[in-house]
């Protein structure tokens, strides 16, 4: 499928969105529209929980992708981007999988962007660079994995917050339970559209708030739009505040866009 009409055809409706946060790195790689009346529990639709280590491509846990989507279409469409557990090299797994991951994702946030509107060059590097760290700090690239032989071979994908994040960007279940019911956390393409919906929404508002110097400040575009992203719509200056409860979120979104770490993964 193209990637114009991938991105295209979900770049419709925005949401308002409270993200779980994403984790520090730990070098020791061990092995808002719901309609529901009821808040999903903790780990909603996930009997078993695959462990993990805090690195790119492998964050603790994964859950059974079966429980809400189809593992045949993960394998078919979406073989490139599963971390594979049983492989013993797992540095050269690792540089395998965010090589292929960055690819996916600097093609599909520059069209998401013109799917949205025309915007500069300068621009869509910009955003992509805010995209890539959104997605470090959510889950350090993390969405499918495939576990070891001593996990069955199950195919998970990532969940975060007591099970509540979704995926690579990580949907809550509790504020977009329909979304998540509907396919938007296990599917990656749907996923990360979903996610951009949201952060989208935040990036162009950020240039009105008055911790934004100009539009083109992309730093404090980027890092206004994160905190309205991680912590609700009214929340673009949050991280102008280093004693608000979630300073440390939008601390560690400065560290990941300014560090940018996944490029000591990526070969070309």
């Amino acid at each position: 499928m193209a990637w114009g009409t991938r991105w295209s055809a979900a770049a419709g409706a925005l949401f308002i969105a409270v993200v779980v946060a994403g984790c520090e790195l730990d070098d020791s790689d061990d092995s808002n529209g719901s309609t529901a009346t009821t808040e999903p529990s903790d780990w909603w639709k996930c009997p078993t929980r695959l462990g993990g280590g805090w690195n790119f491509g492998r964050i603790p846990y994964g859950c059974d992708v079966e429980e809400f989507g189809d593992a045949e279409v993960v394998r078919t469409d979406f073989s490139p981007y599963i971390f594979d557990d049983e492989v013993a090299d797992r540095s050269g797994e690792r540089s395998r999988y965010v090589d292929e991951l960055y690819g996916y994702l600097k093609e599909g946030a520059a069209d998401y962007l013109s799917s949205r509107r025309e915007a500069s060059a300068e621009e869509v590097e910009a955003w992509r660079h805010a995209v890539y760290a959104t997605a470090h700090q959510e889950t350090f690239w993390t969405h499918y994995r495939k576990g070891s032989e001593e996990n069955d071979r199950m195919l998970t994908m990532i969940r975060g917050d007591h099970g509540h994040g979704h995926g690579l960007m990580q949907i809550d279940d509790r504020w977009h339970t329909e979304a998540i019911e509907n396919g938007k956390g296990w599917h990656l393409d749907e996923n990360l559209t979903y996610a951009l919906d949201i952060y989208y929404r935040e990036w162009q508002q950020a240039p009105d708030e008055w911790c934004v110097g100009s539009p083109t400040n992309w730093k404090e575009r980027a890092r206004a739009a994160y905190s309205a992203y991680n912590g609700g719509p009214t929340q673009h200056c949050r991280w102008t505040d280093p004693n608000d409860t979630w300073a440390q979120n939008d601390q560690g979104y400065l560290e990941k866009y300014e560090q940018r770490t996944w490029l000591d993964y990526v070969s070309n």
